[in-house]
């Protein structure tokens, strides 16, 4: 922040102007920390998924597994058909022209 003005003087001066008091803040929140529970399980538990809804998989999710191994299982059975058709016609015999 090299060109951006220094604006913590004022703001720490608007501050300590204002007539806020940090004990009647302190004690009125005290009571609003001491009515709520620290860890409330019930309130995180409803707020989870159910089973049946984190069991349940997309069309996506089927399409991206079927296509992320059909496509290059394709692609390595079309790979050996040519290498395979190449060394017959090099090799000589029935296959090679």
């Amino acid at each position: 922040m090299a060109f951006a003005p220094n604006k913590a003087p004022q703001v720490a001066q608007r501050f300590a102007d204002s007539s806020f008091d940090f004990k009647k803040a302190a004690i009125a929140a005290i009571p609003a920390a001491i009515a709520t529970p620290a860890f409330a399980m019930d309130s995180i538990i409803e707020a989870l998924p159910t089973e049946t809804l984190s069991l349940e998989v997309q069309f996506g999710a089927y399409l991206a597994v079927l296509l992320g191994t059909l496509l290059p299982v394709l692609f390595l059975v079309n790979l050996y058909t040519q290498t395979e058709s190449r060394r017959a016609g090099k090799g000589g015999g029935q296959d090679s022209e």
